[in-house]
């Protein structure tokens, strides 16, 4: 409103300010204030708002209404001079645009999530570097089963030219059209040309084209073929394979498996189940397919990447959710001496305010949150509840600009963040960490997460996994009573939905808003995904019925009985959530094995031969052995005084060697090496099992009091 009477007022100035003041003028001027009077007494501003159309027309129509009706203008518009109106438009429009950009604004923030389709992602399933060559793996996707294999091809372009070996992946429904069984029990075989690879049953043998799940062969028709003419029976064959492919081409059959769309992009293995693999790249090239969300800095020059994998227990919007969270981490982490690094992503409400932006596209969501990644609950602690002084704290304090801290959700699956430029809340960070969740199903998940940074050494795989399965220990089992209340919300909220739509699909589900209490300043990003989720999860594959089985299962009468709170070695199992599936910590709990026992049996042996004395025993055999050297043909005398010579020379030997090992400090030295390397190896093998009990977590918890100190 105040825009809008000083834009009116500064264009009649500017129009009449230096004109001659001839009777015309002065009777323009008098008509114009009169309007203007009306005009603003009225608040025109608002009539430009709700107008959504031609500022002049909105103008003119106001001015008629209001005008007209007193002084009886059939055209006040006439009364203005040419060029005033043209500045009248050209203000009004500048008040239409900002109201436009306000009201886009608004309609952004409060936007549907109609266009969201599940359907139109592909999915991360699991680490490309941990699907073991040539042997199918299981992977779940929307409580459904696939199953994954990797293996290589010889692929060439031309003639004569010597072909190359690529790694490809196929991806199928886990379930034989035969019997249904598992084809992830099954193997590749080594039939099949160069550029093809099978996949076959090992219940009855079905073999099928991994590319393309068309049945190859089955064995029990082969063998009564036999029974026919072996021209005929070539014949036919080949008539069948022909057939086979013609009607692959028109109509999937019953016998053939079924493929989904399986790419690698930054060594993640992604799968789109609602498409098969031709049906992807055309879906791609059409845009109703969007293709994998990648983090830019992982295709950088000189960053380095160690990657993670755990599955949980938890449901997967529950853990997404936590993932974006900084607030949790500066108490449910404290003991790992990460809180500071949460810190830098929170909000204080004052100065450091969390400014989000969006980004939409046809079936597709994208959010940022931006911070200055300046410490705050740190540095209240510090300096405020522990009472320190406060001198000097200005000399002391940084004056360079802070970095932006900034949380990237790529709906569905992807998350990253780092610690940015102050130009750019795009620009390349030093460090990155991403995060990869695939919906495995309902109350459950499997988290992918990548350290990406410019480090001039690389990690060992394992040695990062030690440490993450300790940080992820923290805070998992607290995030079930988070995740029962959610769902328990969810279904409850369904079949409301459902009484009031008449059974129909519910596409809305308020659980975050009614469950949650939002009051942290760090939770602008938290409260807006979780807007998304609940637009949108009534709309997941299989989310419906998961929601609703698990509802009816621990429900009685509509009261809810859940079952016995889990217990903490069934939610922290690291070695089913993590080792059994990540190679590399398979293969060090595996040479861990191998150090123990060849520990055990060097410590053993020692002690063995401390106690007993191994010179007498091989003296004793030599002297047995000297009655035989006389008896016999001199061709025997002579191979066994030849056998006589070689054993006292190897009993000597091992006299001295025993002499030397158990004699003195070489003894002690040995077996302590042997104990050390023991208890080091069983160390470490203890990481990749269940570690945090009750015990250690109370332990843990204690480190709180030094972050946020108790008052």
């Amino acid at each position: 409103r105040v825009r809008a009477r000083f834009s009116i007022s500064r264009l009649i100035s500017a129009y009449y300010f230096g004109q001659p003041m001839t009777k015309r003028t002065m009777e323009s001027f008098t008509a114009i204030s009169t309007i203007a009077f009306f005009f603003l007494s009225s608040d025109i501003a608002f009539a430009f708002q709700s107008s959504r159309s031609n500022s002049n027309f909105a103008y003119r129509h106001h001015a008629h209404a209001t005008v007209g009706k007193s002084r009886n203008y059939n055209d006040a518009s006439s009364l203005l001079p040419p060029r005033f109106m043209s500045a009248i438009d050209a203000d009004a429009a500048i008040i239409s645009t900002a109201t436009a950009t306000k009201t886009a604004a608004a309609t952004k923030n409060n936007q549907s999530f109609d266009s969201f389709d599940y359907n139109s992602h592909w999915y991360p399933v699991t680490w490309a570097q941990d699907v073991p060559m040539n042997q199918p793996t299981r992977v779940t996707l929307f409580d459904v089963d696939y199953v994954l294999a990797k293996t290589t091809l010889q692929q060439g372009t031309g003639k004569g030219e010597e072909k190359e070996e690529v790694e490809v992946f196929y991806a199928m429904i886990d379930s034989c059209p035969h019997k249904k069984v598992a084809l992830s029990e099954g193997r590749i075989t080594d039939c099949g040309t160069p550029d093809k690879k099978y996949l076959q049953c090992s219940y009855h043998g079905w073999t099928f084209d991994g590319a393309s799940g068309q049945c190859m062969e089955i064995p029990q028709t082969v063998i009564a073929s036999t029974q026919s003419d072996a021209n005929k029976r070539s014949s036919n064959l080949n008539s069948k394979v022909d057939s086979m492919q013609t009607t692959k081409a028109i109509k999937k059959r019953r016998e053939d498996a079924t493929v989904v769309a399986v790419r690698v992009v930054q060594n993640m293995v992604w799968i789109s189940p609602s498409f098969t693999p031709l049906e992807a790249l055309v879906a791609m090239e059409e845009g109703t397919l969007l293709p994998p969300p990648e983090i830019p800095e992982m295709d950088m020059p000189g960053y380095k990447t160690t990657c993670v994998v755990r599955d949980f227990p938890i449901d997967w919007t529950v853990l997404m959710e936590n993932i974006m969270d900084p607030d949790h981490g500066y108490f449910a982490h404290s003991s790992s001496g990460a809180a500071k690094g949460f810190d830098l992503y929170s909000a204080d409400g004052v100065e450091n305010m969390v400014t989000i932006n969006e980004e939409s596209s046809e079936g597709g969501w994208k959010i940022t949150s931006a911070v200055n990644a300046v410490e705050k609950m740190n540095e209240y602690n510090r300096d405020v509840r522990s009472g320190s002084a406060e001198a000097g704290k200005e000399e002391t304090k940084d004056k360079s600009p802070p970095k932006i801290a900034t949380t990237t959700f790529v709906a569905p699956s992807l998350i990253y963040m780092g610690r940015r430029s102050t130009n750019s809340t795009t620009s390349p960070a030093a460090f990155v960490t991403g995060f990869w969740v695939c919906p495995t199903g309902t109350g459950k998940s499997r988290f992918m997460s990548a350290a990406i940074g410019k480090t001039p050494i690389s990690i060992p795989r394992w040695l990062v996994h030690i440490n993450l399965n300790n940080f992820l220990d923290q805070d998992t089992f607290l995030l079930c009573g988070q995740h029962r209340a959610v769902l328990k919300k969810e279904a409850e909220g369904l079949q409301n939905l459902d009484e009031d739509d008449g059974g129909g699909k519910p596409t809305n589900n308020d659980v975050r808003k009614s469950t949650y209490v939002y009051r942290s300043p760090s939770e602008r990003m938290g409260v807006r995904v979780g807007q998304f989720f609940d637009s949108t999860l009534a709309r997941v594959p299989n989310r419906r019925e998961g929601i609703l089985t698990w509802y009816n299962k621990n429900s009685n009468n509509q009261k809810l009985l859940l079952e016995p709170w889990p217990r903490r070695e069934e939610v922290l199992d690291r070695y089913e959530q993590h080792t059994k599936i990540c190679s590399d910590s398979m293969d060090v709990v595996k040479r861990c094995d191998k150090v123990m026992k060849s520990s055990k049996l060097v410590g053993l042996a020692l002690i063995f031969m401390k106690i007993v004395n191994r010179s007498e025993a091989l003296a004793v055999k030599t002297t047995a052995l000297n009655p035989l050297l006389t008896s016999g043909t001199p061709i025997i005398a002579a191979i066994r005084q030849v056998f006589s010579q070689s054993t006292s020379l190897i009993c000597s030997l091992a006299n001295r060697i025993t002499a030397t090992v158990l004699g003195g400090k070489a003894f002690f030295t040995i077996l302590t090496l042997a104990f050390l390397s023991y208890s080091a190896a069983s160390r470490i093998k203890r990481e990749f099992f269940f570690k945090v009990d009750d015990e250690l977590h109370r332990k843990d918890i204690k480190s709180i009091a030094k972050n946020w100190i108790d008052l």
